[in-house]
């Protein structure tokens, strides 16, 4: 199927170029063969020509997607109840935010938490210099503090770790069953291309998908495609090694496991955006479009369990926006930055919109009560 996609300009196009022949690069030593993971890694975190390195603009009109916090100010201030409750318990708190975006999470959070008389420690860890230079703008002329680190802390927080649409951009496996075994899905170089390849069947990914099985109580049919993400739980493990009180919240596109290897849900969640067109071709415009794989939420508290958080929280984005004080004091009045956040509402709650996409998904460790505002689905996971 044709994509209908803009033609960058001819500064995105020599990116995409110079990232195409450092991945042939790679794929020549390799037997024209990487698996989809390291593909992602390449396209969307390579130093110089990556996705989140390489200048191109991303969130906003001039981008290629919105999240929540550029939409409105409300989803900042709704995210402060959870956090107040969590870091009233601790003397001397910290928050610690994760790939912060445009920093507009930031400056809402503080702002609110400010008004509440509530004054964390706030870190930012950011990888990319380009989003740290726009994340210290906007702050500074916000005349807020916030201390931006290479790396995580050597010794353990008491405070929230925050990761806002993180884990969806992690590179996952992706996978396709033929003939009852499971194949990495790959990419190959054909005529000047860049094309999907099944690998040969790999013991560990059929060990995951097998043990997922499992846990569904059905067998995947043949053609099934879709991922799996052991770098999720990777992540979650290296936060929880971090925390010595506290908690860590994410907020992202997901699914539970039930819902996400359902046997109609055959050819997985992987998705693309460029210039606001969703799509779902990998390989168009290496470095110049974003790729995202839904989270299983299921497989996240899984892993939070076995290192010994607690799953305190999980809900969809519209049950927790609905549910919270900031939507109940949000005032109607004739100026533009009420109407400004009554129209967004419609793009954060509706399930249509992110309000039954998102999630959020609440870990702890150490905490005498903790909860979100909204429906608990904990018994989904």
């Amino acid at each position: 199927m044709t994509i209908d996609l803009p033609t960058p300009d001819q500064y995105g196009q020599d990116i995409s170029r110079d990232l195409r022949t450092r991945i042939n690069k790679k794929l020549s030593i390799n037997e024209n063969w990487m698996s989809f993971d390291q593909y992602m890694n390449c396209v969307l975190y390579d130093t110089e020509f990556g996705y989140y390195h390489n200048g191109s603009p991303k969130f906003g009109s001039a981008g290629d997607f919105v999240t929540a916090p550029e939409l409105s100010g409300l989803f900042g201030r709704a995210l402060a109840e959870p956090i107040i409750n969590i870091i009233e318990q601790m003397r001397d708190p910290v928050i610690l935010e994760v790939g912060a975006g445009t920093g507009q999470l930031a400056v809402d959070l503080i702002g609110t938490l400010s008004a509440h008389s509530v004054y964390p420690r706030y870190y930012i860890l950011e990888t990319s210099a380009e989003l740290r230079e726009r994340q210290s703008s906007l702050i500074a002329s916000a005349n807020m503090k916030v201390e931006w680190l290479d790396s995580l802390p050597t010794k353990p927080i008491q405070g929230v770790v925050l990761a806002n649409e993180v884990l969806d951009a992690m590179p996952a496996l992706c996978f396709t069953k033929q003939d009852g075994k499971m194949h990495p899905l790959g990419v190959q170089a054909e005529k000047g291309n860049f094309v999907w390849s099944p690998g040969k069947e790999d013991y560990e990914l059929s060990k995951i998908v097998k043990a997922i099985e499992k846990r569904l109580g059905y067998v995947l049919p043949d053609g099934f495609r879709s991922e799996v993400c052991p770098a999720r739980d990777a992540w979650i493990t290296t936060m929880a090694g971090i925390i010595e009180k506290g908690a860590i919240l994410t907020i992202d596109y997901g699914l539970t496991e039930r819902e996400y290897y359902h046997e109609q849900r055959n050819s997985g969640t992987l998705s693309c955006y460029f210039k606001h067109r969703m799509h779902r071709d990998p390989f168009k415009w290496p470095g110049l479009q974003d790729i995202s794989v839904w989270v299983d939420f299921s497989a996240c508290a899984r892993a939070a369990e076995k290192i010994g958080l607690s799953v305190a929280g999980y809900t969809t984005q519209g049950q927790f926006l609905a549910n919270s004080a900031a939507i109940q004091q949000l005032g109607i009045a004739d100026t533009e930055d009420e109407m400004r956040v009554v129209q967004s509402l419609k793009t954060l709650l509706l399930p249509g919109e992110m309000g039954e996409r998102f999630k959020l998904l609440l870990l702890s460790r150490n905490l005498l009560q903790n909860s979100l505002p909204g429906r608990d689905f904990r018994d989904r996971l």
